[in-house]
């Protein structure tokens, strides 16, 4: 059975701070609460809720924060290009803003920011190991293998632009 709503939250839920100068942006749920929500074609998502350390822009590949306890989701960061899959919390479908809440996809259909590579149809997608929180197919040579993939890309992407994918990360 799916839950798509939590004590009053929705997936599209995100709260920031008003100012710059006060940590006032309100948490909702518990920092690594899973949503599931069935889609109309694409099957079911998953999402994870979040608290932002740095504005996470829509697309942004999302990973725990340096020095952050391995389980919390209390500072996740757009995923450094060092990051492998294991690394890779999801995808923020909705703009977070620097010390704000929300939820991100964990699993499910989804658009990714290609990064100074480019994202191809039907390829496996990692972290790409030049521009933090974004994407690129793997190819031969640049670090990256089949086993650090986080999704799968559905559509293709110039570097830069947006692809949609199938993600599936461990959260």
């Amino acid at each position: 059975m799916a839950i798509t709503s939590a004590a009053g939250i929705q997936f599209n839920t995100v709260t920031n701070e008003s100012s710059a100068a006060a940590d006032d942006a309100s948490q909702l749920a518990p920092l690594g609460f899973e949503l599931t929500v069935p889609t109309a074609n694409a099957g079911e998502q998953t999402w994870i809720y979040v608290k932002a350390n740095g504005a996470l822009a829509a697309g942004t590949v999302v990973a725990r924060g340096a020095g952050t306890a391995a389980l919390t989701y209390s500072d996740v960061i757009p995923a450094p290009t060092t990051t492998g899959v294991n690394g890779v919390v999801g995808v923020a479908v909705h703009a977070i803003g620097d010390n704000g809440f929300g939820f991100i996809l964990k699993k499910g259909v989804c658009g990714v920011i290609a990064g100074t590579g480019t994202i191809d149809v039907d390829e496996c997608i990692v972290v790409d190991s030049t521009d933090a929180g974004t994407a690129m197919r793997v190819t031969a040579g640049a670090g990256t293998s089949l086993d650090q993939g986080f999704g799968w890309a559905s559509a293709d992407a110039a570097a830069t632009a947006t692809a949609q994918c199938y993600i599936n990360c461990v959260g």
